[in-house]
Formats: C-alpha cells, sequence, structure tokens
C-alpha cells in the first residue's frame, strides 16, 4: 500500500521559501484559511466541548467548540461530480478483469499508451499545497473527454481482436461464425456489461442505443465499438444521482443503485462488487439495518486500506519535502548526511510512512484520535527510513516504539526533512498551522521575493537565521512571531533528515567543513490559541497544547469531509456533520469507527438539487 508523489518544491526553492520569502503581513485571524467558515473560538479540550443537544440524533441541534449542527440547514451538492482519475482506472480495471479475468492485465497494457491521454488530477481547494486533494479537482478538459474515448477504443479493439478473449467477454456466439444468432449475442452482451459500467439498470432504450451502436450487420469489431462508447458515457464518467424524483423537500433520497457506487467509490475506489450490485437489487441499502452491515462489511475490507491512505497521504504531503538525493555531491550536504546515503525513493519511503501510520490507526487498531496524532510507534517498512529512527524495519505485527522524544506526526521524517544540510524552522511552522489545525497564515507582502536580505554571520544556526530574516521586517514579524516561527522551533532537536540531534552543526557550503556547533533551543511561546502565553519545549508539549485547543480535531473532520463528498465543507451547511465527526474525535471514538461513520450520515445518502427547498 504505497502512493507515489512527485516531489512539490525543488532544493533550491525550499531554501528561498523558508529564508527569504516566507514573510506574512498581518495578524491572522478566524476562519478556516482553507474555505469553509469560520473555524470560532478555541476549546478547551473534550470535556466541555459539548455545549447541548444530542449528536446522535440529526434532527436535534447542538455545538462542539468550533462547529455549530443547524438541522433546518440544507448542504448544496456538486451538481453533477465525476470520478477521480484514481477511481476511473480503478474501475477500468474492475471491468476488464469482468470481461477476460485471465488476460485483464494484457488488455489493459494494450490501452496503456492511451490512458496518458486522460489528463492527471491536481491536488485541489482553496489551498491546494496544504491539505488538498485530488478528489477536489472537478476540471473538465478536452484530453479527458477525448481520452476516455480512446481508452475505451483501445480496450475494445484488444478484446475484438483476440477469439478466446471477445469469447471470454461476450460468450462463444461472438465467434462461432453464425450469423443467425449475432443479434441475441450483442443484445445479451449490453444487457449484462452495460448495468455494471453504467452503475444502474437499463432501460428498453439503454439497451437499443447501445445496440444500434452496431450497425445493421454484426462484425467482431463492433464490439469493440461498443465496447469504446460505454467506457466513454456520462454515466461511467460520472456520478449520475437522480435520486426519488418524487420525494418532497430540499434532500432527495438515492436510490440504491446510487447508494452502492456512492460507498464503493468512497471505500474502494472502484465500481460496486457482487455482493453491493446484490443488496441494491434487492433493495436492502434502503433499510438502515442493511445498509449499515454492508458499510461494515465494505470498510472492513482490504481494498479500504487504499484509499485510507490515499486520505492521510493527500492531506499530510508536506510541500516542502524535496527529493533527499538531489543534494548528493554538495560539499555542505554530503558532510551534513554523514554517511547516510539517501537515493530516488527514500522521499517516497518517508511519505508511505505517513500513509502506513494512518492506516493502521483507523483500520488496523481500535483507537482514537489523539493515539494517531501522538503515536510514538515506527512505520518505516525500508532499512533507510528504519536507520534515521534507530529501529527495526517494521513488517507486521506490532510497530517499532520511538524514543521518547518522537511524539507524533510532528516528529516524522517527512514533516522534518528538507533536502538539505539545514532544516526550516519557517516552514515546519506554516506547515503546522495550516495542515495540522486549519488555522490562516496570511499571504506574504507583494515584494517579499524582491527584498535581498543576507546573513552576513554563517556560523548562525537555522532558528538565528530565520529570527534574523522573517522577524525583520515589521510587516512579518507579526505573523513569523506570533504564529508561525514558534511551532517550528520547537522541534529543532531533529535535524534535517529528521534524525534526533543534541547540537546543531553548521557546514560551509563550498567546502562542507564544520564551521559551528550551535546549542539547540527548542523553548517557545507557540499560541496555538491566538492568546496563549504558555510555552513548550518539545513535540509532546506542542502536541497537547494543539490537542487541547481542538483544532487538529476538527482539522481532521474539515479534510475528511473534503475526501468524502468531494467538494470544500461550509461550516453553515455542513455543521451537522462537522460537528458530529468532531465530537465523536473530541469524546475519544474508535478513529476508524469515526471515519466509516461518515457514510452513515443523511447527507452521505442524499442528494440535494441546485434549486431545491
Amino acid at each position: 500500500m504505497t502512493v507515489h508523489r512527485k516531489p512539490v518544491v525543488p532544493v533550491a526553492s525550499v531554501a528561498m521559501l523558508a529564508l527569504v520569502s516566507a514573510c506574512y503581513s498581518g495578524a491572522g485571524g478566524t476562519g478556516d484559511p482553507d474555505g469553509g467558515g469560520s473555524t470560532g473560538g478555541a476549546g478547551t479540550g473534550a470535556d466541555d466541548a459539548d455545549t447541548g443537544g444530542d449528536p446522535s440524533d440529526p434532527d436535534e441541534p447542538f455545538q462542539t467548540s468550533i462547529f455549530e449542527c443547524d438541522p433546518t440547514q440544507v448542504p448544496t451538492d456538486l451538481p453533477l461530480r465525476r470520478l477521480s482519475r484514481r477511481q476511473y482506472t480503478n474501475a477500468l480495471g474492475d471491468l476488464v478483469a469482468r470481461l477476460v479475468p485471465g488476460d485483464a492485465e494484457a488488455v489493459l497494457a494494450a490501452a496503456g499508451p492511451r490512458l496518458g491521454l486522460i489528463p492527471e488530477d491536481a491536488r485541489s481547494g482553496p489551498d491546494p499545497t496544504y491539505g488538498g486533494f485530488t478528489r477536489l479537482d472537478q476540471s473538465i478538459f478536452q484530453e479527458t473527454v477525448e481520452g476516455s474515448y480512446y481508452v475505451g477504443a483501445a480496450i475494445g479493439k484488444a478484446i475484438a481482436d483476440d477469439p478466446a478473449r471477445l469469447g471470454a467477454a461476450a460468450g462463444s456466439c461472438a465467434t462461432d461464425g453464425d450469423a443467425g444468432n449475432d443479434g441475441a449475442c450483442l443484445d445479451a452482451f449490453v444487457r449484462s456489461f452495460a448495468p455494471r459500467v453504467l452503475r444502474r439498470p437499463l432501460t428498453e432504450e439503454d439497451v437499443a442505443f447501445y445496440v444500434d451502436v452496431a450497425g445493421d450487420t454484426l462484425e467482431r469489431e463492433d464490439y469493440a465499438d461498443v465496447i469504446a462508447v460505454l467506457l466513454a458515457a456520462p454515466g461511467f464518467l460520472y456520478f449520475v444521482e437522480q435520486g426519488d424524483l418524487g420525494t418532497d423537500g430540499p434532500r432527495t433520497p438515492l436510490d440504491s443503485y446510487e447508494l452502492a457506487s456512492r460507498l464503493s467509490f468512497h471505500f474502494w475506489q472502484s465500481i460496486p462488487d457482487d455482493a453491493l450490485v446484490g443488496a441494491a437489487e434487492r433493495g436492502d441499502l434502503l433499510d438502515d439495518e442493511l445498509y449499515a452491515a454492508q458499510v461494515e462489511r465494505m470498510f472492513r475490507d482490504p481494498r479500504t486500506e487504499l484509499a485510507v491512505a490515499e486520505f492521510y497521504g493527500e492531506w499530510l504531503d508536506p510541500p516542502h519535502l524535496a527529493e533527499l538525493d538531489a543534494g548528493v555531491g554538495m560539499p555542505d550536504y554530503d558532510a551534513f548526511l554523514g554517511g547516510f546515503v539517501p537515493d530516488g525513493e527514500t522521499r517516497a519511503h518517508m511519505l508511505d510512512e505517513i500513509e502506513q501510520m494512518g492506516a493502521y490507526y483507523t483500520l488496523g487498531v481500535d483507537a482514537p484520535f489523539v493515539d494517531w496524532f501522538r503515536s510514538d510507534r515506527s512505520f518505516a517498512r525500508t532499512e533507510d527510513l528504519a536507520s534515521i529512527y534507530g529501529v527495526a524495519v517494521w513488517s507486521d505485527g506490532e510497530p517499532p516504539q520511538l524514543p521518547p522524544e518522537r511524539d507524533g506526526v510532528l516528529t516524522r521524517a517527512a514533516v522534518l526533512a528538507t533536502g538539505s544540510a539545514m532544516t526550516h524552522p519557517v516552514i515546519k511552522g506554516v506547515f503546522t498551522r495550516k495542515t495540522l489545525m486549519c488555522d490562516p497564515v496570511p499571504d506574504p507582502p507583494a515584494d517579499a521575493m524582491a527584498v535581498a536580505m543576507e546573513i552576513e554571520d554563517a556560523a548562525l544556526g537555522a532558528r538565528a537565521r530565520a529570527e534574523a530574516i522573517s522577524e525583520a521586517r515589521a510587516d512579518c514579524a507579526g505573523c513569523h512571531t506570533g504564529l508561525i516561527n514558534p511551532l517550528g522551533y520547537v522541534t529543532e532537536n531533529f535535524d534535517a533528515l529528521g534524525r534526533l540531534r543534541q547540537t546543531e552543526t553548521v557546514f560551509d557550503k563550498a567546502t562542507g567543513a564544520v564551521i559551528a556547533e550551535v546549542p539547540i533551543d527548542t523553548l517557545a511561546t507557540p499560541n496555538v490559541d491566538g492568546a496563549d502565553d504558555r510555552t513548550a519545549s518539545n513535540a509532546a508539549e506542542l502536541n497537547a497544547l494543539m490537542l487541547e485547543s481542538d483544532k487538529p480535531q476538527a482539522c481532521f473532520a474539515r479534510r475528511y469531509f473534503r475526501f468524502t463528498f468531494g467538494r470544500v465543507e461550509d461550516d453553515t451547511t455542513d455543521g451537522c456533520t462537522l460537528a458530529v465527526m468532531h465530537q465523536a474525535l473530541l469524546d475519544g471514538d474508535d478513529l476508524g469507527t469515526v471515519v466509516r461513520d461518515v457514510a452513515m450520515r443523511p447527507d452521505f445518502r442524499t442528494k440535494t438539487f441546485e434549486g431545491g427547498e
């Protein structure tokens, strides 16, 4: 279970961003910088977060320290949501496997060059760099429309050109040379395959439309045309949801096939399996108890692990984590590495640990949010990362125990590493503020990149450099001293590879010689809530302050909402789902249960149409 992503910022850009352009004006403010409305005031923790109402009753108003649930508010859904590229390719794979179970890999390989025509989804959202998700990218390009047809045509040709494959897909009647049964053969093929592609029962009009694609005289290549048209159909590429059109009110219940599709693409990122299709056919998904049983079955299926890993991986992917082997050969970097040899996969291994850690606490064990957020276990599956942590490689079973200094997400190598010889406390601070707390960080002044800032003393450590540069300008100092830098200073007891250190070694860039040994200073006032003068000197203390604010729990709720519904949350109209999730996290409910139960929410099982009242 590894989802690799491209590095976001090259090594040179990281250094410039950290020490030159990371200057922010203003004094912060309320609200989620990524959109979705106000984050409200800070709470004092789970004990007093609930200020009334019953979060288990969807018809009763209540609020947490950050979210307010008003059941009279009506969420606004995306009118026509498309499959993500990953969902599209997964669905293709499963559909081809249904047609040619023994030869699916070869058929997909034949279509491989055409898949390149489908644009990659961009991590999207109001602030894509910090917690953006590819599921939020609803851009429609001509390449998407044309590419889907060309991919379908390639798959159809690879099947139709091979009699054995065509026979497996459509039956022996498609290859027996008997023209008398051709019409019935194609009709049967459409009735069998099209419902799985379109994820709904066919009407007779549907059957006639797809049969007519073949024309009057049926040849083997006509099957290729039918497959191509089906795999480019809007019903395949989009979530086409009409619900119960006879329902009064703003929210329309989804029908059983639409529910099956939502569930399968949410948990498995692909089409429904036979059991889910059977449940839809019987109407089981319209029964609360039977629906809950399917949700539980799907959530516990191994296929769910990939979607859960994608959630954590995209949410927590640090924009500052460069390729760790890019700087090899630079004198200061080589000296800093001290014999450690990163390669082209080391960055991916660090990101993989973030995903494995999330999947473990969500699916592998019953654990509350705090156990994940403050995990002291290693999920390093490779020797390079395990050696950074000083533990054994994790393969299965209970993950290795980390040293006590490593408390939680903040101390993972993916968050700490920079790809250079020096740490970047400013960027770590921005990441912590925006990614883990969903707090706003104002944009830097317009001329930040144009102002040259030189460090005359080459022996300065990373903290002193950050203070000298980012806090030197009055229009930058407010945000840097109050919102950003202190959050990064607290983890300066880890070096730029994520290794524990007692002192900071400063190297000469040109020669790699040691210039200075600088004492580590991790004491800072992180100002988590905006008016808190308490200090923290290590990750454990910072994590405690953050959790007390309720912000990480609320941030998780926001991010998982986006991942689930493919859109940015609105604190008013989506307040009930956000509040229910937030309260469950504050109450210490099992993290997996919190994630699973989003599929039980009314807004997952219904749809609002534009103009619905």
